[in-house]
C-alpha cells in the first residue's frame, strides 16, 4: 500500500466505523498490531474520549487502572509536536518494594503482547479558538529488530497518515459523537488568507516527497525562496510544521496528490 492509497482509503470512509477499519487496514499494513486516538488536552477528565482497535480488554485494563492520568507518553504528547517511540520516555528506574504507577503501565503494555509503539501528537484549534491536543499511537507485538528497520524508513510516511487520520477523526466525533458542528472548519473557513499558487506548489510537491533542493529545482527557484513560501503556507493553514500543513492541505482540499 503506498502512502497516495493510504490516504485515498481514509478520505473514502464516510463515518466512524469506516474510519476505524480502513486505519486498522493500514497500521496492519505496515505491520502494526493495533492503533488509537485519545483526547490528551483535557487532563482532569476521568475518562477522555478514546477512539481505536487496541482491543476491550487492553481499554478495560488502561481505564480501570487510571493509567491515562499517570501515562508518560500521554504526558509527553501535551508538551510536543515530534512523534516519538516507547523506547524514547524516561521511567522511572526499578528499585525494591512496590512498582510505580508507570512501570506497573508498561508492564500491563507488555503483557497484552505491546513491545513497542510509535506516538504521534497533534494540537490545532477549533473554530471557537479553543486549543485540542491529540495523542495517536500504533501499536507493535512484532520483533523489536523490524520496528527499528521499519520506523528508520516509514517515521515521516506515518505521521503524515496519521496526522490525516486524526483530522478526519476529530470532524467525523464532533458531528457523529458530541452532536456538535465539525470542529475543524472547512477551507474557506479557515483560510481567510488564501495560498498563493507558489504556496500551493510548495505544498503540494513536499506532499509527494519532494525535498527542498527537489522542489527549487523542480519551479525553478531558489531553496530560499521555496522555504519562504513554505513558511507562509504553514502560517497560513494554523500549522505547527510542514508535515502538519500537507496534510491539512490534502484534508482541507487546497492541493492534489
Amino acid at each position: 500500500m503506498t502512502l497516495d492509497e493510504a490516504i485515498g482509503d481514509l478520505e473514502a470512509c464516510e463515518n466512524t466505523s469506516a474510519l476505524k477499519d480502513a486505519m486498522q487496514r493500514i497500521a496492519e499494513n505496515y505491520g502494526f498490531a493495533s492503533y488509537n486516538f485519545l483526547d490528551a488536552g483535557r487532563p482532569h477528565v476521568e475518562t477522555p474520549f478514546y477512539f481505536g482497535t487496541t482491543g476491550a480488554s487492553w481499554e478495560t485494563t488502561y481505564a480501570g487502572n487510571g493509567f491515562v492520568h499517570i501515562d508518560p507518553c500521554v504526558a509527553r504528547v501535551r508538551r510536543t509536536n515530534v512523534p516519538f517511540i516507547w523506547q524514547d520516555v524516561d521511567l522511572p528506574e526499578a528499585r525494591r518494594g512496590p512498582k510505580s504507577p508507570v512501570r506497573r503501565l508498561m508492564d500491563a503494555a507488555h503483557d497484552f503482547g505491546f513491545s513497542e509503539g510509535l506516538v504521534i501528537p497533534f494540537h490545532f484549534r477549533d473554530k471557537l479558538g479553543r486549543f485540542h491536543s491529540a495523542s495517536s499511537a500504533f501499536y507493535w507485538r512484532d520483533d523489536l529488530q523490524k520496528f527499528k528497520f521499519l520506523i528508520g524508513g516509514k517515521r515521516h510516511e506515518l505521521h503524515l497518515i496519521m496526522i490525516y487520520f486524526i483530522q478526519r477523526c476529530v470532524d467525523m466525533i464532533a458531528v457523529q459523537h458530541r452532536g456538535g458542528q465539525p470542529l475543524i472548519g472547512t477551507a474557506d473557513e479557515i483560510l481567510e488568507n488564501e495560498l498563493s499558487s507558489r504556496e500551493r506548489d510548495v505544498i503540494a510537491w513536499a506532499a509527494r516527497g519532494k525535498t527542498v533542493i527537489e522542489t527549487a529545482e523542480i519551479l525553478n527557484i531558489s531553496e530560499g525562496t521555496v522555504e519562504t513560501h513554505m513558511k507562509r503556507a504553514i502560517h497560513k493553514l494554523d500549522c505547527t510544521n510542514k508535515t502538519h500543513a500537507v496534510a491539512k492541505a490534502i484534508t482541507l482540499g487546497v492541493i492534489d496528490v
